[in-house]
């Protein structure tokens, strides 16, 4: 799978899910336990976790994949480790009333209408992001859906820039913080930035 560098990764797979106002704190130590049991357990993908600092509590999981057999690996790589499974599963029994049911899409990266700054997962630390049917495409990385929806990223340097972005693209226009310490980041993205990911368990095991 691209994780080193991860430019302009040809497929994502994206889980949102909402917070319940009130709740955050009780939902990262949920998501802390749970990159604790990927690393401990060996999860089979990288994958990075985004949350909201304008509008309503959310988190973004992004997985990034080279290809149709690159999920069909990381599918097979869960099936056959039962106690991840089962692990993750006594993770998502805490999660009720924490969180309001996810959604989850997997999108394919549109190169003719993606333009702006260079996609990367490494050394990044902010992104701005909407999603939904028909957006349009200011110049930024653009993914899309098989029902006709669009992901748009682009990430930046720091919340100011991000804030005044999100405010250009309009309403639906959100600014996302990498949160460190959930998530199971590949190798690359901690080499990238070691300061960052030091609290996250994977980065403690290399």
């Amino acid at each position: 799978m691209s994780t080193a560098n991860d430019e302009f990764p040809p497929i994502l797979q994206i889980c949102r899910e909402f917070v319940t106002p009130g709740r955050e704190a009780e939902f990262r130590v949920i998501e802390e336990d749970a990159a604790r049991v990927c690393v401990e357990m060996n999860c089979p993908n990288a994958h990075l976790a985004m949350e909201s600092l304008t509008g309503p509590p959310e988190i973004w999981w992004i997985t990034p994949y080279e290809s149709e057999a690159d999920r069909a690996r990381v599918a097979k790589g869960y099936a056959d480790n039962p106690a991840l499974m089962a692990a993750l599963g006594v993770i998502a029994t805490r999660k009720p009333g924490v969180t309001a049911a996810p959604l989850d899409l997997v999108a394919h990266l549109n190169p003719a209408v993606s333009s702006g700054p260079r996609w990367t997962f490494a050394g990044t630390r902010l992104f701005v992001a909407m999603a939904g049917p028909g957006c349009p495409a200011p110049p930024a990385t653009v993914y899309e859906s098989p029902d006709g929806g669009r992901l748009i990223l682009r990430r930046v340097k720091d919340a100011d820039e991000g804030a005044a972005l999100a405010r250009a693209w309009g309403s639906e226009a959100r600014l996302f913080a990498v949160r460190p310490y959930w998530g199971m980041p590949a190798s690359g993205w901690i080499a990238a930035d070691r300061e960052f990911w030091h609290v996250n368990p994977a980065a403690r095991r290399r």
